[in-house]
């Protein structure tokens, strides 16, 4: 049976050839009409107006959205859960650029790269770090924060993860619950934030999280900004509770030009660029589901939970 698929993100000829070993036929947003709103079976990619058109269309048939990014927050997932429509996310897709732009982080403050960058005359500054000596901890243990774990472990960097049961995860010394941080090292020197967007995580990295760690050397978010109060943070960057941070998310983006954020020295801020680079294509993720979609099988990569948001 020939299925339609909407390619709101862009594929390549080679693509194409290759869905229709399948039997897909793909069709592009340009070639989208309303009187075929009722006929795309799988969207690859999302676009508000366009999927929200689709899903207010009566007996339409779609039934899988691939999405783009790892997070989904920014959709009605109560509405597709309601229409039972399965939702993939293109978790671990960016995962190594992300996870080297966070070692980059360490590195730029750990080995003074801060300090000199701005200087214009002689005066070494050999108050450095070696990562050894940087016990980590990450917030969330899915592909990103494996991949972190995994790069850090090569140069023997203690790191610790957080999920939501403590469950064990490979490239982990050990790991925590979220629920109980009480039995994290006392030496943590670094917090890296990879969480999601959900009520639960929403706001988590508050004062009274923050407070757990006793004199903080650097802090992380290459997570969702919603998850911190940057107000909580920014007053424990002025009066040195916590040394460093880096955030390459953040509650509005683009952050506004009076922002304190940009007022913040000791705070480093990338514009949601760390997915930068190289990486798994995203059509190589949906391959790994769409033979099962076919056979009417459960997908089994990256399935987004609706109870959980992720």
């Amino acid at each position: 049976m020939t299925m339609n698929l909407l390619a709101i993100s862009p594929l390549t000829d080679d693509d194409i050839k290759t869905l229709k070993t399948y039997d897909v036929t793909v069709i592009t947003p340009d070639k989208l009409t309303t009187e075929n709103y009722h006929n795309i079976d799988i969207s690859f990619g999302w676009d508000a107006d366009t999927i929200n058109n689709i899903l207010a269309t009566p007996n339409h048939q779609l039934k899988w959205i691939q999405a783009y990014s790892a997070g989904v927050d920014y959709m009605p997932l109560d509405v597709l859960k309601e229409q039972n429509i399965i939702l993939t996310n293109a978790s671990g897709q960016r995962a190594v650029p992300i996870a080297q732009s966070v070692l980059s982080y360490i590195f730029y403050f750990a080995r003074g790269l801060n300090k000199y960058h701005s200087q214009t005359s002689w005066d070494p500054f050999i108050n450095q770090f070696v990562l050894q000596s940087l016990p980590v901890v990450i917030f969330g243990t899915g592909q990103i924060g494996q991949q972190i774990a995994k790069y850090l472990q090569a140069f023997d960097t203690p790191v610790y993860g957080v999920n939501t049961s403590g469950h064990p995860v490979n490239n982990f010394d050990k790991v925590y619950a979220i629920n109980d941080l009480s039995h994290l090292p006392d030496d943590i020197a670094i917090v890296v934030d990879t969480l999601p967007s959900t009520d639960q995580t929403n706001n988590f990295f508050n004062q009274n999280t923050l407070d757990l760690f006793n004199k903080l050397f650097l802090f992380i978010n290459i997570g969702r900004g919603a998850t911190v109060n940057e107000s909580d943070l920014i007053e424990k960057l002025n009066d040195g509770s916590i040394k460093h941070a880096a955030l390459d998310v953040t509650k509005v983006e683009p952050i506004p030009d009076d922002s304190k954020l940009w007022q913040t020295n000791n705070l480093l801020l990338t514009q949601h660029s760390t997915w930068a680079g190289d990486s798994e294509k995203l059509f190589t993720i949906f391959m790994k589901n769409l033979p099962s979609f076919i056979a009417g099988e459960p997908l089994t990569v990256n399935v987004v939970n609706y109870k959980t948001g992720y």
